[in-house]
């Protein structure tokens, strides 16, 4: 089971984002597989719904608060996707990957994303190599 990454969800989305292709023909590939093999978190949705609305990372191109959710929404609608979130052990996760040597303030997100994926024993599927600074973070990159 992969926990897909923000960065992932926005290339797949964006038919004019040069990784679009290979990111949907991947991302459709898991979706068929069925099962809750695609797994989404909070984290990652709402990065995705903050990056599509924003006129400064897309210009024109950035959708709606309303049209962002309902293209996250359906993502979530897939039968092959599970939603996870924090349990029990979260913290103590966190608490391992933030003496990470040198993460800064922006990392906070990756730090969150990271221990969920660990937490739920899943793939992080990413194309930000950040995430490999995390030692027991597994790490697949589809455009790789």
């Amino acid at each position: 089971m992969r926990l897909v990454d923000t960065n992932l969800l926005v290339y797949a989305t964006f038919v004019d984002a040069p990784e679009h292709g290979r990111v949907r023909e991947w991302l459709q590939a898991c979706l068929a597989e069925g099962g809750g093999t695609v797994v989404l978190c909070w984290p990652v949705l709402y990065a995705f719904l903050r990056l599509i609305t924003s006129p400064r990372v897309f210009g024109r191109r950035a959708v709606s608060v309303s049209d962002g959710w309902a293209v996250a929404a359906a993502y979530l609608e897939q039968p092959a996707v599970r939603l996870i979130a924090a349990g029990a052990g979260h913290a103590s996760i966190v608490a391992e990957l933030a003496a990470t040597p040198g993460l800064r303030s922006d990392d906070v997100p990756d730090v969150e994303i990271a221990a969920l994926a660990i937490e739920h024993g899943l793939v992080l599927a990413s194309h930000d190599h950040g995430f490999r600074r995390f030692s027991r973070l597994r790490v697949i990159d589809p455009l790789t």
